[in-house]
């Protein structure tokens, strides 16, 4: 009898030791089919951050470029067009983005930059990777971009950390341009704020009505060139000009305050011409012709060849080297001391005239 209980045990020691290997087994299933769930949810999750990630730099690459760029095609791109590719390559010659960068996401996702504006006054920076199947989740703000997005399963909405945007009117424009293997990242370049910063060389259209702004090329401060050269100029508008040298065609139609020496190249038509120091057309080289109503001068005025059809005042002295009345056409001239090697007027008003000789003078 006794042995028979211990043959019992025994055998239940022994179905114990199996169950327990069995319930171990199953465990350790779930465990491995858990883990390996988990495993790969990590594994997915840090390759949506790659993405991500990825779709995110291009963007911003893709503003700066723009930004960057006054003379750039999509800063006049229209309102509603479709969207405008830009060349990857362009980003690389601009030192944005390394061209070991490739064209591929880490997820093998094909990459492309587009440039949208669906309202005046904003341009739309769309970076998109294409894929052939969805990401496993939608972006979130743990993977550390924002502006980031993807499409539901239906409909046309990106949805992701700082994005909220119908694709609707981009598939319009485009068919199939936004799907939902698609990651997209979004930025925005406002060229209303940058045309009010900055001076630009070329015309801007800042807010893409097919107008080009004056803002953008409008000073709202002084220029100090700083001795440098402004060359190249067609017409010159200014409601006071003070300049030490001019030289060139010139038509002056307000007033001309001069302060140093005016040299004048072509023809200077002037309405009122106040010089300051002294006018000698010498050194100042008038190949052309002077013409001026009415010249006032407060130096000496000395010059080869004079046509002043107006009054001439000269508080100094006048020295002409040839006046004849088809070089000097005065109505009145006033005078302390005329000095000329001829002179033919209609009427001379002096304190004082010697005349060393005189041919045909009356009585």
């Amino acid at each position: 009898m006794r042995g028979a209980r211990r043959r019992y045990a025994g055998r239940a020691r022994r179905g114990f030791g199996l169950f327990d290997a069995m319930l171990a087994t199953l465990v350790l299933s779930v465990l491995a089919l858990w883990g390996g769930q988990v495993a790969g949810d990590w594994i997915a999750g840090r390759t949506v951050t790659a993405e991500v990630r990825t779709v995110a730099e291009l963007a911003r690459a893709g503003r700066l470029l723009v930004e960057g760029d006054v003379g750039h095609a999509g800063r006049t791109h229209g309102v509603g067009a479709s969207p405008l590719a830009v060349g990857l390559a362009d980003l690389e010659a601009a030192d944005l983005r390394s061209p070991a960068q490739g064209t591929q996401t880490p997820g093998r996702r094909v990459l492309s930059l587009w440039l949208w504006r669906p309202d005046a006054g904003a341009l739309l920076v769309i970076a998109r990777a294409r894929g052939e199947e969805p990401l496993a989740r939608l972006p979130g703000a743990e993977d550390g971009a924002t502006g980031v997005g993807a499409l539901l399963e239906t409909g046309t909405r990106l949805r992701g950390p700082g994005v909220d945007f119908d694709t609707a009117g981009l598939n319009a424009l485009v068919a199939g341009f936004a799907t939902v293997n698609d990651v997209f990242a979004l930025d925005h370049v406002a060229l209303d704020v940058t045309c009010r910063s900055y001076l630009y060389r070329v015309e801007v259209d800042c807010d893409g009505d097919g107008t080009p702004d004056a803002i953008a090329n409008t000073m709202e401060t002084d220029l100090d060139m700083g001795d440098h050269d402004i060359t190249g100029a067609g017409n010159v508008t200014a409601a006071r000009a003070v300049i030490g040298t001019l030289e060139g065609a010139t038509e002056v139609t307000g007033a001309l305050t001069v302060g140093g020496e005016l040299a004048v190249t072509g023809t200077a038509t002037m309405a009122d011409l106040t010089v300051n120091g002294a006018l000698t057309a010498d050194s100042a080289d008038i190949q052309g012709t002077l013409t001026v109503p009415d010249l006032t001068a407060t130096g000496t005025v000395t010059g080869a060849n004079l046509t002043l059809d107006g009054t001439v005042i000269v508080s100094g002295e006048a020295r002409l080297g040839d006046a004849n009345a088809d070089t000097l056409n005065v109505v009145t001239l006033n005078v302390d001391q005329l000095s000329s090697d001829t002179g033919t007027f209609q009427s001379i008003f002096a304190d004082s005239a010697t005349f060393t000789s005189c041919t045909g003078c009356g009585p």
